[in-house]
């Protein structure tokens, strides 16, 4: 008996280190497909698309055929957003810079602001893909409710930020793991938790 339960969760946790194997080298070869710049955001929707379905149960869906449906259907909209967003992080990054070099007293005071509103920024791209793949949302909608996420559930952006160190560190300590799971491992994390925050979210509203 307990041979056999051994059995089955040894062939349990090989048939899930395939599936994060194959899903991160979707990505990488969708990624590539679009030669990175314009297939890097259809591809990581797609991504957290097959990761969120694995979570609601739907672990013997085709992966390969769903995958490919994802990235054609999302292509256009994903890459707009995408760039959108891509444009801000660079817009903030650079004012940074500018800020932290300028000379002139009152631009320094605005460091520090400018400083929180980068962190939020990159706090609500964490939940970007998560609420684009979640809730059947138009354009900034997407945006902005990633956003009001980060504001209203501050502990899932830390639960976030602190789970992706962790797997930052593990990539670290064994390199090699970032060349077969450096995309589906975070990804998969990132859906969990904010599938998590999506239903406190929802009865958090509901309560009201």
């Amino acid at each position: 008996m307990k041979r056999a339960v051994l059995i089955d969760s040894i062939y349990s946790i090989s048939n899930w280190i395939l599936r994060f194997l194959y899903i991160h080298l979707l990505w990488m070869g969708f990624s590539l497909l679009g030669l990175v710049i314009f297939g890097v955001f259809p591809a990581t929707v797609s991504l957290f698309a097959v990761t969120r379905k694995w979570l609601l149960g739907e672990t013997d869906m085709p992966i390969f055929a769903t995958f490919l449906s994802v990235f054609k259907q999302e292509f256009m909209k994903s890459n707009l957003l995408g760039m959108l967003l891509s444009f801000g992080g660079l817009v903030l990054y650079a004012d940074l810079l500018a800020l932290q070099h300028t000379s002139i007293p009152f631009l320094q005071y605005l460091y520090f602001p400018v400083l929180f509103i980068a962190l939020l920024y990159a706090c609500s791209i964490l939940h970007f893909f998560s609420i684009y793949v979640h809730y059947e949302l138009k354009g900034l909608h997407i945006i902005k409710n990633a956003l009001l996420f980060t504001l209203a559930m501050p502990l899932a952006g830390l639960k976030l930020v602190g789970g992706l160190l962790v797997i930052v560190y593990l990539f670290i300590t064994f390199p090699g793991s970032i060349i077969l799971f450096g995309a589906s491992v975070p990804a998969f994390y990132m859906m969990w938790i904010s599938l998590k925050t999506f239903t406190q979210y929802e009865q958090k509203r509901a309560g009201k």
